[in-house]
């Protein structure tokens, strides 16, 4: 599924004004707190609820990554906090994804029971979830100075989210291209 034109720019500028409203620069890792904070999304964990997630923490119900919810003029992420680090910090980002792309909250079921999914949507939010974790000029700073094997703890991110970070925004394609250039210079 592609985007719509001019989709991936725009998500890759909103991550860079994001960053910097909370005083980011592009290279520096994502605080979830200070995004938190400073657009008043509270960030809950799911086995803290005051309720029985235990359904959710399963083997066979695992999948059950996070939610956004509005509550009047506040909005929430509850997050399953019993995922691996920096899945949790890509499930909590992409959620942040749909706030900040304003997608309207969607109904979990559709009328015959089954799960409803806009695919559309969910891409956009994967993407500006992944653009936020690793922008652009975080690709290529990583590339730039060898920083493949430290990338990972260093943003808290997964290797396939860095994989297709690097990949998606084209950070590796830039960078083949100043090393040739710097070849051909000498």
């Amino acid at each position: 599924m592609g985007f719509r034109r001019g989709f991936q720019a725009e998500a890759e500028r909103i991550a860079c004004r994001i960053r910097e409203k909370v005083g980011l620069s592009p290279i520096d890792p994502l605080d979830l707190a200070a995004i938190s904070t400073e657009f008043e999304i509270d960030i809950l964990e799911m086995t803290k609820l005051p309720c029985d997630s235990s359904l959710f923490q399963s083997a066979q119900n695992g999948k059950f990554s996070a939610m956004m919810a509005h509550v009047g003029i506040r909005s929430a992420i509850v997050h399953n906090d019993t995922h691996h680090e920096h899945r949790q910090r890509s499930n909590i980002c992409h959620e942040l994804g749909h706030c900040f792309l304003g997608h309207e909250g969607c109904t979990l079921m559709d009328e015959d029971g089954t799960r409803s999914h806009n695919g559309a949507i969910e891409a956009e939010a994967t993407f500006l979830g992944g653009a936020l974790l690793l922008p652009k000029d975080a690709a290529l700073h990583i590339l730039k100075n060898g920083l493949n094997s430290q990338a990972r703890s260093i943003y808290g991110i997964s290797k396939p989210m860095l994989d297709y970070r690097i990949r998606v925004s084209g950070a590796q394609i830039i960078h083949a291209r100043q090393l040739a250039k710097i070849a051909r210079s000498r």
